[in-house]
């Protein structure tokens, strides 16, 4: 993705995303204008962000790319280091929580985003399948060896993923909310509603 870019372009574009999901989280996305954004980020001139990016849309497009990689990439580490299908199912729910607990901004980004934007050619801002693979897997797996009740996995993973993109309501109506106590809360509810 980075190939040909210099480290300097890399961090340029990487300070610009930044700027965007401050902006997008704290204003909206209607305010997200290159003029804004610049000086969110401190640059001289909007022109340096088109000097980075082709337009509104691909600087949107390698934001939404980002925060959800790097939300799965956290995700998939927690549940790859888990011993079984409900530890994995555990991880998997204090992973997504904990995420989204010090990445608050980028989180209000990704909801704004997603209520008011769609990436070119697609139906959404972004994929959220990505966020339910890792989760899929584990409750295959516990279906698969007994550890979980014969359920329908895929009804299963989307309520899990409705339960858990809750948090970021429930942040915004209690900013000192534990999260940990929130996942914990979310992995008894849901081991207990599939456990064999």
């Amino acid at each position: 993705m980075t190939t040909g870019r210099t480290f300097t372009a890399t961090a340029r574009r990487a300070q610009i995303v930044d700027a965007t999901v401050r902006v997008i989280a704290r204003e909206g996305l209607s305010k997200a204008s290159f003029g804004r954004i610049a000086a969110e980020a401190g640059l001289s001139s909007p022109g340096m962000i088109s000097y980075h990016f082709a337009d509104k849309d691909e600087l949107l497009t390698v934001l939404g790319d980002t925060l959800l990689g790097d939300c799965v990439a956290t995700i998939e580490h927690a549940v790859g280091r888990a011993d079984g299908p409900a530890e994995g199912l555990r991880a998997y729910l204090t992973a997504f929580v904990r995420w989204q607990d010090t990445h608050r901004d980028e989180v209000d980004a990704l909801w704004r985003l997603s209520a008011g934007w769609k990436r070119p050619g697609q139906p959404a801002a972004f994929d959220e399948g990505l966020l339910l693979e890792p989760l899929l897997r584990v409750l295959r797996a516990g279906r698969e060896t007994g550890a979980f009740r014969p359920v329908r996995v895929e009804w299963v993973a989307q309520s899990i993923l409705c339960a858990v993109e809750g948090f970021q309501q429930a942040f915004h109506d209690d900013p000192e909310l534990d999260a940990d106590a929130f996942a914990d809360m979310l992995a008894d509810l849901f081991e207990r509603g599939i456990a064999a």
